[in-house]
Order: structure tokens, then C-alpha cells, then sequence
């Protein structure tokens, strides 16, 4: 599981690299991305005993994890209704793989298999959902959800090997 922890005192890179440091000290966790300027870092843990080791290691480095309601004031940028995904697409030997930067803190995408003709949408810790297809990507991905309340963004990419698909992602819309 993916968990975003946010530490007041960070202000650069340096303090990012040195907190990656710390988390690859505790079994169970590895740190996955940092942001200085959200003052946040995202690392995959095991199980959510880790989190004080993680605390512990983080804070004896100078870099103590702060309130959980200040991180929370952070995720606000999960909503943006303004935001739209940058796409990365890696060839794979079954298709490709399409990420991009979730604003929840972790990389999120969808793992196009060429070898399946209708395949099902992705989702993210956050509640997006992406599903990328050669065309009515956005259609099909309504369809995957079957309601609920969402904002959609639907892009072309091109693939690997030349053909331009869609990708489309559902971003919930928060009351």
C-alpha cells in the first residue's frame, strides 16, 4: 500500500534524499517518490506497523513526520479541477505501459495488453480510473464504472510502435 507522510522541515532535495535514506533503513517500507515543495514523500509499506519505524528513522534524521491534519490540507491538490495527467508510455513485450504523476502522491497508469481485445479500467489508490483503448476510451471507461459522480480527461498518445490511442482517466469529483 502507497502512503503519503508529510515532514514540516523539509526544504529541498537533500532533505528528500535523506529521508529516502531513513525509510530504506525499516523493513517493510521503500520509499517511492518526495516532493520539497509539498514537504511530502510517498513510500510503500507492508503492513501499517512500519509507519512509527518509518517515524522513528525519519525523525533521527531531523525530518519528523508532522500532523496527519496538516498532510490532509495537502491532498486538497488531489482534487484540482484543474489538473491534467502527463503521460509517460514505456514499451512493454505485451503493449505498453502509460503512467503519470497522480496528485495523490503516487505514479499510477494502465498496462496496455495488445493480446486482449477489451480490457478493463485501472485504478488508483485516489479513485481515478484509467482505461486506454483505440478509440471511445472514455465511453468504455463510463461504462466500467457505471455511475458516480466524475470529471474525465481523455488525451491521444502514441504508442510504441506508432498508433495513437486514447487514454482517459476519471477523476471523482468531490461533494
Amino acid at each position: 500500500m502507497q502512503l503519503t507522510l508529510y515532514a514540516p522541515d523539509v526544504t529541498c532535495d537533500h532533505c528528500i534524499a535523506s529521508i529516502r535514506g531513513a525509510v530504506e533503513t525499516v523493513d517493510g517500507a521503500t520509499f517511492v517518490s518526495g516532493d520539497p515543495d509539498a514537504k511530502s514523500f510517498v513510500v510503500e509499506i507492508a503492513t501499517g506497523a512500519v509507519v512509527d519505524q518509518i517515524a522513528a528513522a525519519t525523525e533521527s534524521e531531523g525530518y519528523p513526520l508532522g500532523d496527519a491534519t496538516a498532510a490532509a490540507g495537502d491532498a486538497a491538490s488531489a482534487v484540482d479541477p484543474n489538473w491534467v495527467p502527463t503521460y509517460t508510455v514505456t514499451a512493454t513485450d505485451k503493449g505498453a505501459d502509460l503512467n503519470y504523476s497522480c496528485p495523490c502522491g503516487c505514479t499510477a497508469g494502465f498496462a496496455l495488453d495488445r493480446s486482449v481485445a477489451d480490457q478493463h479500467a485501472e485504478g488508483c489508490c485516489c479513485g481515478r480510473q484509467m482505461l486506454v483503448a483505440p478509440a471511445d476510451a472514455e465511453a468504455r471507461l463510463k461504462t466500467d464504472l457505471n455511475g458516480g459522480d466524475y470529471r474525465f480527461d481523455l488525451q491521444t498518445v502514441e504508442m510504441p510502435w506508432g498508433q495513437p490511442m486514447q487514454a482517459a482517466i476519471a477523476i471523482p469529483v468531490e461533494a
